[in-house]
């Protein structure tokens, strides 16, 4: 039952995988936006309006970006990953 314990306590939590997600979503949704707003209406665009487009491009990618480096953070991929040379152990069912 302890290592029960201790291995759910290795795994990142559902919820929070859910919410970078959510972020990184919403980062990647409002540079999406923004960059097509500024295609469709490009040429009558004034330099306040570009300018806003502009930042909304940048606080996605950092929302992005913030998304990303908090998932590396929090599930640390790199330190548990499949090596195909390693055969799995067998499962029980």
């Amino acid at each position: 039952m302890a290592e029960e314990g201790s291995k759910g306590a290795r795994q990142a939590s559902k919820l929070t995988q859910y919410g970078l997600a959510m972020v990184g979503g919403a980062g990647m949704t409002l540079m999406i936006l923004a960059a097509s707003i500024g295609v469709i209406y490009g040429a009558a665009l004034d330099a306040a309006a570009t300018h806003q487009l502009g930042l909304a491009i940048v606080i996605g990618l950092f929302l992005l970006l913030l998304a990303i480096g908090f998932w590396l953070g929090w599930v640390r991929p790199f330190e548990r990953f499949d090596d195909i040379n390693i055969p799995a152990e067998p499962e029980h069912h």
